[in-house]
């Protein structure tokens, strides 16, 4: 697996947008990263529209190239999730970028950003994007400490449904929705060994329960390290109910794995949504009096 550096003060980082439009202010973020002592530098097309888009396919790939293949630029924060990297994903050029890799963090749709350089060995976070850095302060503080100090630990407290026991392992995941939709391509996610997070907004239940159904089919949670289950946030039911709610749901479909899981984990699309490394070692403990991740590259 190839590490991108840590960050240095003065070190140039991106701000691109490969999926939805802009709606609301870059502000906060751009001043977070200068007070970190960071110089942004906006794509050029970053602020486009192309109806649901930020900018025409050609526009976004054109920034994230650039972004990818400039060695000024040290990390590259995306802009908004949405959808519309996938459109992308294919034309991008990934030779001058995996000379010089640099570390990339998103969440959402950049799920599938995030499959892919893992396929590619390449470490990256999951995490804020550029419109969400304000939503809360750990978040971002934690994001600060995983570019610059390499290392980063989460307590959270337990859940009736947690299954205890501890792994060392990767961890790779994100957005259910575009996890499946990896299955089948180039970016498919590769779970063998790893553990597993995931998390979603605004789906139907049904929707969910036939995810993980997917999942188990394209056998996807075999030989899993650990499954850190995070926020399925505002999830709908049919008017011919489903019976369950979301987390049995997930429950039902994990059963029988005889490895640790941990539910609740504040990552998705809530305020608290913190940031984890994708391709590096992870230290998951869960037992009863709750569950720690804990990442340090200083040990690598």
């Amino acid at each position: 697996m190839l590490i991108p550096p840590l960050l240095s003060q003065g070190d140039k980082i991106a701000i691109v947008a490969p999926a939805k439009k802009i709606q609301s202010d870059l502000t906060f973020a751009v001043n977070t990263l200068t007070e970190w002592g960071l110089t942004p530098v906006l794509g050029e097309h970053v602020l486009a529209t192309d109806h649901y888009f930020a900018g025409t396919d050609s526009q976004r790939l054109h920034d994230l190239q650039e972004a990818l293949d400039n060695p000024e630029i040290k990390a590259i924060l995306i802009a908004r999730g949405g959808y519309g990297t996938t459109r992308i994903l294919e034309q991008i050029n990934w030779a001058k970028f995996l000379e010089n890799p640099k570390w990339i963090c998103g969440f959402s749709d950049i799920t599938s950003l995030i499959t892919e350089l893992n396929n590619r060995s390449v470490a990256c976070i999951h995490g804020p994007l550029a419109v969400t850095l304000d939503w809360d302060e750990l978040t971002t503080e934690s994001l600060k400490s995983m570019l610059f100090e390499g290392k980063v630990n989460y307590n959270i407290p337990p859940h009736p449904l947690n299954q205890l026991g501890q792994a060392n392992a990767e961890l790779i995941g994100g957005n259910l929705s575009i996890v499946c939709n990896s299955i089948g391509t180039s970016s498919e996610i590769q779970t063998k060994g790893k553990i597993l997070f995931l998390e979603e907004v605004g789906e139907y239940i049904y929707h969910l329960d036939r995810m993980l159904v997917q999942l188990k089919r394209a056998r996807k949670l075999d030989d899993l390290a650990g499954v850190i289950i995070g926020d399925f946030s505002s999830m709908k039911d049919h008017k011919d109910s489903f019976g369950a709610e979301a987390l049995e749901v997930i429950a039902r479909n994990l059963a029988g794995l005889n490895i640790p899981i941990a539910y609740g984990f504040p990552l998705g699309h809530e305020k608290g949504n913190l940031p984890v490394y994708c391709g590096v070692p992870a230290t998951f403990d869960v037992s009863e009096t709750g569950v720690s991740l804990n990442f340090d590259m200083t040990n690598l």
